[in-house]
């Protein structure tokens, strides 16, 4: 083998490894910008850290859009995006609609608190809120004393669901008893979160 032949395969192989570094290089840094999605406690404990900073926090209060457009914004800083953003948006609560403006006062927020424990008890008060004179029915319930019995009434007991059949047939009634496939509460909205965080990493595990 001549020289002119030895010096060119010296250069090829020379050219060969310093492609093969950069290319170490170039995966070494995108594993880096990359990091591992955390574990859902850890979405968990931000959820629960982002709105313990708010003013007047309790785990009962109804929570609103405005509160978890912020939030999203958190969460994406630890690495969760949360996928299809706008449809967990459209399930929340306005600021400013009857039912947020009516629980967010001393009165409105002690009245959470009776009745958080109810199943679908926010369900039932929206619902009610709808009714014609609903929303005179849900003021007086909030407000006058021992309002807080009607929805564990028609949240626990069988009268309770007879009375809802009964109003699911008065106008906007339909299907009183249901939930109505809104988020209300914080920890409403980390189930939802749940959900689509196990979507999510079983979409990653199967694309593996």
């Amino acid at each position: 083998m001549n020289a002119r032949l030895t010096c060119k395969l010296g250069l090829l192989v020379l050219l060969i490894c310093q492609m093969a570094l950069c290319w170490l290089i170039q995966t070494a840094s995108a594993q880096q910008q990359t990091p591992s999605p955390p574990k859902f406690k850890e979405i968990e404990k931000a959820v629960w850290g982002y709105f313990k900073s708010q003013e007047n926090f309790q785990a009962s209060a109804l929570i609103t859009r405005d509160q978890v457009e912020l939030l999203l914004t958190e969460l994406k800083r630890t690495g969760f995006v949360v996928p299809d953003q706008q449809s967990l948006l459209d399930k929340l609560p306005m600021k400013g609609e009857f039912l947020t403006s009516e629980l967010d006062s001393p009165v409105g927020r002690k009245f959470c608190e009776r009745i958080a424990k109810y199943p679908e008890a926010y369900d039932r008060l929206d619902r009610l809120s709808r009714l014609p004179h609903g929303k005179q029915t849900v003021h007086d319930l909030i407000y006058g004393p021992g309002g807080y019995k009607m929805i564990q009434y028609l949240t626990t007991a069988s009268g309770g669901k007879e009375m809802g059949n009964m109003l699911s047939n008065a106008p906007q009634g339909a299907d009183f008893n249901k939930p109505t496939g809104r988020i209300y509460t914080v920890q409403m909205l980390l189930g939802h979160l749940k959900k689509q965080y196990d979507a999510a990493e079983m979409n990653s595990a199967e694309k593996k």
